[in-house]
Parts: C-alpha cells; sequence; structure tokens
C-alpha cells in the first residue's frame, strides 16, 4: 500500500500573537465543544479516501492544541486508530505551547499513542516573549520540557523565531545556547515574517517596532549553522535541524510529494492529484454534513478551493519543495515520476547557478549549497516552469 499524511486543525488559541496570520482565535468552551464533534465527524467520514494507504504519520496542529481539553485529543486519536490503517511505527506530533501544557495532558498524549512534542517555545528571552505576544516565560518552557521528559516523551521539537523586533545577535545567541544545552532532538529556526493583516503590520507602518538589520539577521544565521553543528543537529531543510533519526518524518512527507488529508477549518489536503482547501470560515464548516459526504454528488462543495495539479504544477511543487531539503532533488526519482530528464530540462539554471557555487550535485542528487539555502526563494523561482 501507498503511505499517506494526516494533518488535523485546532484552530483555538488563548491569545493571537502578534506575528501570527494563521487562522486561528479565541473562544468559549461552547464553540470549542462544537467544532471538536465536528472534526471528529470529518476524521470518521472522510476514512473511506484512506481505504487503499498506510497512514506514515499524524500531525496534530493549530492554533493550539494543547489547549483544548486533553479528552479531545484522545477522541481524535482513538477516532484515527478505529477508522485508518496505520504504519506501526507511525509518527504522531502535537504542538503545543508551554503555559497549557500540563502534566496531565502530557501523560493522555503519551497514552494516547502521541510519540513527539513541538513546543512553540519562540525566545528564551521573557521581554522578546512579551514583544511576540506569547503569554508564557522561559520557565514556563522548562517545566513543560522537563515534564515531558518525565512523562516518556524523547522525540521533542523545540520552535524559535529570530529577527524579533529589537532582537540582538548576542540575545539570540543566548536564545539557542539555553535551548540546545537541554539535548533537545530536534529544532526548528523560522525568520520573523511581517505578514499583512498582523499586529506588527500595524506596528511597523506606525513605527512603533524596530526590526534587526540585516546584517544582525546574517549573524544569527552563522550563530545558528554554527550552535547546531556543535551539538550534532543537522540541517536537513531550510528551517530544520535534527540530530540522527530525530527529523520529522511529517514535514519530510510534504517535502517529498507524499499525498496527506487535513481535517479541520481551513486545513488543505493534497490527494490524487488534486488539491483541496477546507471552509475558512468556522461558520461555514460548522453547517457541513459530513454524514452525507460519501454519498454526496458534489463534495467539492465541501471545500473553498479545489485544483487539479496538472503534469507542471506538479514539476513545478516538486521543485520547489525539493530543493527545501538539504538532499535536494534524486534525479532517477524524478525520471520516475515525470518521465523526463531532470538535467536536459533545467541545464540552463544548473550550469549557471552551479558556477555561482550555490548548486551542488553528489551522485544523483542536486541541492542547494549552504548559501544556496539562504537565497533559495530566488534560485526556485527560475526553476519554475511557466505554463
Amino acid at each position: 500500500m501507498s503511505i499517506l499524511e494526516l494533518y488535523i486543525h485546532i484552530p483555538f488559541c488563548e491569545k493571537k500573537c502578534n506575528y501570527c496570520d494563521f487562522v486561528s482565535f479565541h473562544t468559549n468552551y461552547e464553540v470549542i465543544d462544537k467544532y471538536m464533534n465536528k472534526l471528529l465527524t470529518e476524521i470518521e467520514h472522510k476514512a473511506y479516501l484512506a481505504k487503499n494507504y498506510i497512514i506514515s504519520s499524524i500531525y496534530i496542529g493549530g492554533g493550539t492544541p494543547s489547549l483544548v481539553d486533553k479528552k479531545y485529543i484522545s477522541f481524535i486519536m482513538d477516532s484515527i486508530k478505529n477508522y485508518y490503517k496505520l504504519d506501526e511505527n507511525v509518527e504522531v506530533t502535537i504542538e503545543g505551547n508551554p503555559n497549557s501544557l500540563t502534566n496531565e495532558k502530557l501523560i493522555t498524549y503519551y497514552e494516547s499513542g502521541i510519540n513527539r512534542l513541538s513546543i512553540g517555545l519562540q525566545s528564551a528571552n521573557d521581554e522578546e516573549l512579551k514583544v511576540l505576544g506569547r503569554i508564557h516565560t522561559y520557565n514556563d518552557f522548562l517545566t513543560a520540557y522537563n515534564s515531558a521528559i518525565h512523562v516518556g516523551f524523547k522525540n521533542i521539537n523545540v520552535d524559535l523565531i529570530n529577527g524579533i523586533p529589537n532582537q540582538t545577535p548576542n540575545s539570540y545567541k543566548k536564545t539557542i545556547r539555553q535551548v540546545l544545552m537541554l539535548n533537545v532532538k530536534h529544532l526548528s529556526v523560522y525568520n520573523l515574517i511581517i505578514e499583512n493583516g498582523t499586529p506588527f503590520k500595524t506596528m511597523l507602518a506606525e513605527n512603533k517596532i524596530t526590526l534587526p538589520l540585516e546584517s544582525d539577521m546574517l549573524k544569527m544565521d552563522e550563530i545558528t549553522k554554527e550552535l547546531t553543528d556543535y551539538h550534532r543537529l543537522n540541517r536537513y531543510e531550510i528551517s530544520n535541524y535534527g540530530k540522527v533519526g530525530f527529523e520529522c518524518r511529517h514535514n519530510l512527507g510534504y517535502w517529498s510529494d507524499v499525498p496527506y488529508l487535513g481535517f479541520g477549518l481551513n486545513s488543505s489536503s493534497y490527494f490524487e492529484k488534486k488539491r483541496y482547501k477546507n471552509k475558512v470560515k468556522l461558520q461555514d464548516y460548522m453547517n457541513l454534513n459530513f454524514e452525507k459526504y460519501l454519498y454526496s454528488d458534489n463534495q467539492e462543495s465541501y471545500y473553498d478551493e479545489v485544483k487539479i495539479i496538472d503534469e507542471i504544477d506538479h514539476m513545478n511543487e516538486y521543485i520547489m519543495l525539493g530543493f527545501r531539503k538539504t538532499s535536494g532533488i534524486n534525479i532517477d526519482d524524478f525520471k520516475e515520476r515525470f518521465n523526463k530528464d531532470f538535467e536536459e530540462i533545467y541545464a540552463a539554471n544548473i550550469k549557471y547557478y552551479q558556477s555561482l557555487l550555490l548548486l551542488c550535485k553528489k551522485d544523483k542528487n542536486y541541492f542547494l549549497s549552504e548559501k544556496g539555502l539562504d537565497v533559495s526563494n530566488s534560485i526556485l523561482s527560475d526553476f519554475m516552469i511557466s505554463k
């Protein structure tokens, strides 16, 4: 059987962060209860889509999944176990914030079969956390992290952000040092992007925040490389670092053209040559009757967007995602998928970026150099084929 990944979206947060443009919001217990029951119905009644697949990974994201009552996470795991075929080594991740990852919740997660945590720390500096709009402290993180270790979790990712307003290379270095001293197995480091519609966008326009200089950002990137190398975390994707055997299987699947089904508000699916996006408005999602999904003559009405992936779309996405990985793109795999010669189609781009030392080849893999990863957006745009 082919493999398939599952993503479950829980959109609720105790407070919206200043940089966040995800579909997430604060609400009351009644809304959460109704949403979680609707989500469980969707998981159950779309299971037939996966009847010919083995589930290799499950990712419960948000929002803040650790905000909701632990019983809902147990219900999700029970539903998936009942209606889907799981790989015996399935990776199951849940995202959580330090202030809501209680010991009781961690025990429930572990006992339900969740074997990977992703903790949103973002910074070890409490003043920077306040600027970001986070509602936890570094000590909250330490408490949650140590509780998770005690419960039995061995695979824990920590999320960090650099480029925070008023952040300096020295303060960032202190953050990443403090985290890596805990012997974490996986680290995700994201450069802050000021998105439209966020408080940071307004604050920047009103000169209420000051972003680090580009030269400081380059220093922070160097600090990340230096300290992750020292602690033996391998960079396997633009923003992700893991010890051997602790690379995130779910994300590697995204970047390696593995299909996935998304459940919940605004979640996306990539399945059998189509992309689907679930309803983005809560009321629209809540009004769906998933009990009738299997028998519906118009299943596309259950989504806000449905896009057929033609060969050019598929190739462009394969290139864009493949070059995010430090292992890059295997020319034999490309040939098998598209019946085309990678080196022939992209000959001019290959020659040009190799001359700039931004693109490398080893055996049958083309991959971006360290410098290439840092300027990947401009490189990837050149590899996109126009229709």
